[in-house]
């Protein structure tokens, strides 16, 4: 479950009082802030007259302290690479804070390819990206990684978001924030809604992309045999699963 709210959520069967939580919980708003101040999955470090673009992205999932080393290592090092990926920065080399943490870095040859997390406008249709084979598979194909930043790279997409052990809702409610806008999206019939909002994700990203881009995007992967599984679309801030509604966006982000 999310790593955050783990015994919350274990002890609570009802979707609906989980999201009411989050609307009134301090740190989830200290959370959903950091991204609505600063809506990329990786941090910008500098930009050098329009040359290129230094990202760096760090391994911050509380949980890795759960696991031994080895597993927590392949962990962080799929968080990291795959939040330079949706960032549109080509993986340069990566440094071990220490036996669970990685912090990488990345170049964006071109500023005009960085990607923001945030939904950009209504009507962009929701795409969720990579599949894990097994549960506790934390180690993604690299092709997955650089396929996403091809895809960026040929403006085949229009947001990317790597879906934190938070779970698919945090990380939807990350992507709405910044432009307060909200999704409309179908569940999993093969795993129950609570596991698929709130459990560990067997996807690595969100994609977003708009009418124009949405046939190249999707037979580029297709191509590339990477899993893409069309989610919903971006709706004007009301969040909805299978027709029900969790509120909206707004109920969210207030102070």
């Amino acid at each position: 479950m999310v790593e955050l709210y783990e015994t919350k959520i274990n002890e609570t069967e009802d979707l609906f009082d989980i999201a009411d939580f989050l609307t009134e919980d301090p740190l989830y708003k200290k959370t959903v802030k950091k991204y609505m101040d600063n809506p990329y999955d990786a941090d910008i470090e500098r930009v050098a007259k329009g040359v290129f673009t230094v990202a760096v992205s760090k391994a911050e999932s509380l949980s890795l302290d759960n696991y031994e080393p080895e597993a927590a290592l392949t962990r962080a090092n799929t968080e990291a690479l795959a939040k330079l990926a949706c960032t549109g920065a080509r993986f340069l080399t990566t440094k071990n804070v220490d036996d669970r943490r990685i912090t990488a870095l990345g170049l964006i040859k071109d500023k005009k390819k960085i990607t923001s997390m945030s939904f950009d406008a209504k009507g962009d249709t929701i795409y969720l990206v990579g599949l894990a084979t097994e549960e506790n598979d934390f180690q993604m194909n690299n092709r997955t990684f650089d396929v996403i930043l091809k895809a960026i790279e040929r403006d085949y997409v229009t947001s990317a978001h790597y879906i934190s052990s938070n779970g698919l809702f945090i990380s939807l409610l990350e992507c709405c924030a910044p432009n307060e806008l909200g999704f409309d999206i179908t569940g999993d019939a093969e795993v129950e809604d609570k596991e698929f909002l709130f459990g560990r994700s067997r996807y690595l990203a969100i994609v977003t992309v708009n009418d124009a881009q949405e046939n190249d995007f999707v037979d580029f992967l297709f191509n590339e045999d990477i899993p893409v599984t069309l989610l919903g679309h971006v709706t004007k801030g009301e969040l909805r699963l299978d027709d029900e509604s969790f509120g909206f966006i707004e109920d969210y982000i207030q102070e």
